[in-house]
């Protein structure tokens, strides 16, 4: 797969044949909502264009904050689009060209947002094969959506209903963001934080997981990027957090005295839940937590339900940690154990 184009932006076709379901964390300005809006036009599939909140999804069916203007300025009058309503928190994306004096419009796809699309279950996306969900790993500032891991996944079998039972293609799923949060909801549900985190102290930035058909990119080498260095937002922003997330790709992750190595041999296996084992010490009042998994401890997923479980049976495990008795091989762990007892503190 090439992951950038001559010109150093993304190579979207490439990468859209590389996996059903691909997740792309990318530095802004690299092309990922223009290259992905022109792949699916260039295509011909139907597509939805999905994002987070309603409020997201309602600001793009604007001329002035529409990423179809940058289609219809850049490409010329090959790419003009029209935005209408179709259906309540639906949006349809009509392609225009003229027949003489006459204007026809060809539906070539829908606007949708994850926070609302339970209440359009109704609404027939069967004849959509493509879904570019934008933005998928909301800002730190943005309200997080409840059981929003979930609520993806129910949105993908929304869209996709039976097209494999019906002998067809299976929905092709391409999620896109920033490096804003590694321990993102869907990243979370998905059980995909480990392999994101170890991509990242690897420096790999394509990561192929071939028997749950998904591509994980982190892209750490734009072309594009090296080239914003030098302007002169980025000279001002100098060597900060936002420079480091904008055009290295880079999470925050900041290292605490509860981050350590421990020999798992003083420890037994405990519980596990969702991606991460705690392991408790054989004479002293002390754990440990890994993606390292042995024995046969008590098992929880990643679900609502079976996190509450988790909380709720092994609530003394809160206390440890507030009282520093808890240690973590990463600093990620430490964020999912805090995301799994629902703690307020990261």
């Amino acid at each position: 797969m090439k992951l950038y184009n001559d010109d150093g932006y993304l190579n979207i076709p490439d990468i859209v044949d590389s996996a059903t379901y691909i997740f792309m964390v990318l530095a802004r300005g690299t092309g990922k909502t223009f290259g992905a809006l022109k792949y699916a036009v260039d295509s011909g599939e139907k597509f939805i264009y999905m994002r987070r909140t309603q409020t997201q999804a309602d600001m793009i069916r604007t001329d002035e904050m529409s990423p179809f203007v940058s289609l219809n300025r850049e490409l010329g009058d090959d790419y003009l689009f029209r935005l209408k309503p179709v259906a309540k928190n639906v949006t349809g994306v009509y392609r225009k060209r003229m027949d003489g004096e006459n204007e026809i419009l060809t539906l070539t796809g829908y606007i949708m947002a994850l926070s609302t699309i339970s209440n359009v279950r109704g609404f027939d996306t069967s004849d959509c094969s493509l879904l570019i969900y934008d933005e998928f790993i909301g800002e730190k500032h943005e309200k997080p959506i409840r059981n929003e891991g979930m609520a993806f996944m129910n949105a993908l079998e929304t869209i996709g209903r039976n097209r494999e039972l019906e002998g067809r293609l299976p929905l092709k799923v391409l999620c896109m963001a920033n490096s804003n949060d590694l321990a993102s909801p869907l990243f979370i549900e998905l059980g995909l934080v480990r392999h994101a985190e170890r991509m990242l102290r690897k420096g790999i930035e394509t990561m192929k997981i071939p028997e749950r058909d998904i591509m994980l990119i982190i892209a750490k080498h734009s072309p594009i990027s090296s080239k914003k260095a030098q302007t002169s937002l980025y000279r001002m922003a100098g060597d900060s957090a936002f420079t480091q997330m904008a055009l290295e790709n880079s999470f925050s992750l900041e290292f605490t005295e509860m981050v350590k190595s421990v020999s798992l041999r003083e420890y037994r296996p405990l519980v596990q839940v969702g991606e991460i084992c705690i392991y408790q010490h054989k004479s002293k009042l002390l754990y440990y937590v890994t993606d390292h998994i042995s024995g046969s401890p008590d098992r929880y997923g990643s679900s609502e339900i079976d996190v509450r479980r988790f909380a709720n049976n092994y609530f003394y495990l809160r206390l440890s940690y507030f009282n520093r008795h808890i240690y973590f091989e990463s600093f990620i762990l430490q964020v999912l154990f805090e995301r799994y007892f629902k703690l307020s503190i990261v």
